[in-house]
């Protein structure tokens, strides 16, 4: 076989290789995004059965930004921003307006004064049951239509798809 040849069996090989690499990354954004599509399309049900509450109010930043404090309690408005892929004056923007609808807080860090821990308070709490978010994980999981033992492997290998990206 000629070199030519050669390369020309080996080309379709290798260029499949990198569609099915490309497709794990697809698949990830779409899975992320859908995620985040239904979880907009329950707040919107909640805003509309809640009328002219606090449901109006409720964009997707602040329901993202509200979550990720309640899961992450005590984060700085830095890391906020970090785990949520936004800038620093949005993230600056969503928690003032979180912090003036009084569902967050913030407070000093007794290490450092420059620092601002996030935490959310009690009167989030009912917004944060409504929309599901400190169900157990597994109730706000069941909806993408796994059973248990499935989502259990797949968390295992996106967890070391994880650790292998981070090493």
């Amino acid at each position: 076989m000629s070199q030519e040849e050669a390369t020309l069996t080996t080309a379709p090989a290798a260029a499949a290789e990198v569609i099915e690499q490309r497709s794990l990354v697809a698949q990830i954004k779409l899975v992320s995004k859908l995620l985040r599509k239904r979880f907009d399309e329950r707040a919107r049900a909640v805003a509309l059965s809640e009328g002219a509450g606090w449901g109006e109010a409720l964009t997707q930043a602040q329901w993202r930004a509200l979550a990720t404090i309640y899961l992450n309690a005590g984060c700085t408005q830095k890391e906020l921003a970090e785990r949520l892929e936004i800038g620093a004056v949005a993230t600056g923007q969503t928690i003032d307006r979180l912090e003036r609808l009084q569902w967050i807080t913030r407070s000093s860090d007794p290490g450092d004064r420059r620092v601002n821990r996030l935490h959310v308070t009690d009167t989030a709490l009912p917004i944060l049951e409504r929309l599901g978010v400190f169900a157990d994980r597994e109730h706000y999981f069941a909806d993408v239509g796994l059973p248990p033992e499935k989502l259990a492997q797949l968390t295992a290998l996106l967890d070391e798809v994880i650790e292998n990206l981070s090493a």
